[in-house]
């Protein structure tokens, strides 16, 4: 199997899977999740969905029991939708790159703010 068509085949789950997420119940409460990304197996037997969680631990841990629960359901639909032969198997992941990059980023708020402050002590430079 090529390359390209796991690139499409990845994209179109995650596009079908985001929309049947829409309708189902519980997921637009306590916290914001997004679907981050996903990635397909070569062999196509499994697609791990990656995810973040906009809220607590608690939300996370929600979001988490929340998508187990229904991707069984959710695989099922992939089969209706898309009348393929074989559905992967779904596995969703955490995804902790944006928390990541958040922390990052108030670092560097904090760097940035130290430095203002250094540069307003010593005055003006000629």
């Amino acid at each position: 199997m090529g390359s390209k068509r796991n690139e499409r085949l990845k994209e179109l789950f995650l596009q079908e899977i985001s929309g049947a997420l829409r309708n189902v119940n519980g997921v637009n409460t306590h916290g914001i999740l997004t679907l981050t990304g996903a990635s397909l197996t070569s062999d196509c037997k499994v697609l791990y969905v990656y995810y973040s969680v906009m809220g607590s631990e608690d939300d996370r841990r929600r979001k988490q029991l929340l998508l187990n629960a229904n991707a069984w359901d959710l695989r099922s639909l992939l089969f209706k939708r898309l009348r393929l032969k074989n559905v992967p198997e779904l596995i969703f992941k955490f995804d902790e790159t944006p928390e990541k990059a958040s922390h990052i980023e108030d670092i560097f708020s904090k760097i940035r703010s130290e430095h203002d402050k250094t540069d307003e002590n010593t005055g003006p430079r000629n």
